[in-house]
């Protein structure tokens, strides 16, 4: 029997093609939100409207693929993590590499809405983002390098933190290059054993 569409194996061509589009839907996307032009995003990626459209039927499929992407980079700063033996290095690269497709992706992110990211695809994927800060952030607590009322559950909202300073209190004429390093840097400061007294109040819960 032949092989579905679905299984077989992209050519060489079309992958390639794939890959551009991805690219530029990336690009587009941090540029003008999720409502920016499939049109243009076919015209900086180099191909025809119906070359998108094989690989991508849908603009939500598309918005879908380049969250997918968000979600690969962070995979493999987890990766990476895993095999740096300085259990504080790890969580400074997975927090470094989080904020910095923040600060890239901001725009697109804030446009996407929470309804995208219901869909079960990224819920799965984030679950198991947060299984993974979960342990990271274990691992730097039992090395005594992390204070012991950090949750997993915190990181989202640092980070989210970190990217509203810099997004909304200033505009890009007036910050240094790269703001969002400066507030990140305070907020792994905060992160540290000695950095003060208990939390006031308690974490968010999973959900």
């Amino acid at each position: 029997a032949l092989e579905s569409e679905a299984v077989r194996p992209l050519r060489a061509d079309a992958r390639r093609n794939r890959e551009r589009v991805l690219s530029a839907a990336a690009e587009v996307f941090a540029e003008q939100g999720a409502d920016a032009s499939v049109a243009e995003i076919a015209r900086r990626a180099g191909v025809g409207a119906g070359t998108l459209f094989r690989h991508f039927p849908t603009k939500h499929d598309l918005l879908l693929a380049t969250l997918e992407v968000g979600f690969d980079d962070i995979e493999t700063a987890m990766e990476q993590a895993e095999s740096i033996a300085d259990p504080w290095d790890s969580v400074v690269h997975v927090l470094t590499v989080c904020a910095e497709i923040q600060a890239r992706d901001r725009g697109f992110l804030e446009s996407v809405g929470p309804e995208l990211f219901r869909e079960p695809t990224l819920q799965r994927r984030n679950t198991e983002r947060m299984e993974s800060l979960a342990l990271l952030v274990a691992r730097a607590q039992a090395a005594g390098v992390v204070r012991a009322d950090l949750r997993a559950e915190d990181i989202p909202f640092l980070l989210g933190a970190v990217g509203g300073a810099t997004g909304k209190c200033a505009t890009a004429q007036t910050l240094p290059a790269d703001p969002w390093r400066r507030y990140l840097g305070l907020g792994l400061a905060g992160l540290r054993p000695e950095a003060g007294p208990p939390l006031p109040v308690a974490a968010p819960r999973a959900a």
